[in-house]
């Protein structure tokens, strides 16, 4: 009987790590059929408007004003932009320098920013210009 079983653990042994080997020889091996990633080409999803990629910037009428944003109504489409700011957003107005307390809504301003790249309607205001304030 002893024989028999020290051929029986043996076997189930031996099948164990025939298995073990197969399986680790399957995750190590790269699969032949998959498409390297250094050859694949990353491709935008949207692309991103002309008016805010191109100049870096966007002139509108200030729709609403928030803490620490704005939303701009495009001048020349029917789309509107939030703008982020941050302390080192720089303001200007017809009389000189501001204050984002300063900005009224109604207000004809140029943006210059950096366009959020995973949000094409919003970016972050490096400067903002008043080009025509409210009566």
């Amino acid at each position: 009987m002893t024989i028999k079983r020290l051929l029986l653990i043996i076997g189930v042994l031996l099948i164990l790590l025939v298995g073990v080997s197969v399986y680790t020889l399957a995750v190590l091996l790269p699969n032949t059929s998959q498409t390297p990633q250094s050859t694949l080409s990353t491709t935008p999803t949207q692309a991103i408007p002309t008016i805010i990629s191109s100049a870096q910037g966007a002139v509108g009428t200030i729709q609403s004003l928030g803490n620490q944003t704005l939303v701009i109504a495009l001048a020349n489409e029917k789309k509107t932009i939030t703008v982020n700011v941050n302390d080192k957003t720089k303001y200007t107005t017809l009389n000189g320098s501001a204050t984002f307390r300063d900005l009224k809504v109604g207000e004809l301003v140029e943006v210059r920013g950096h366009p959020d790249p995973l949000d094409i309607t919003t970016m972050l205001a490096v400067s903002i210009i008043v080009k025509q304030t409210i009566a």
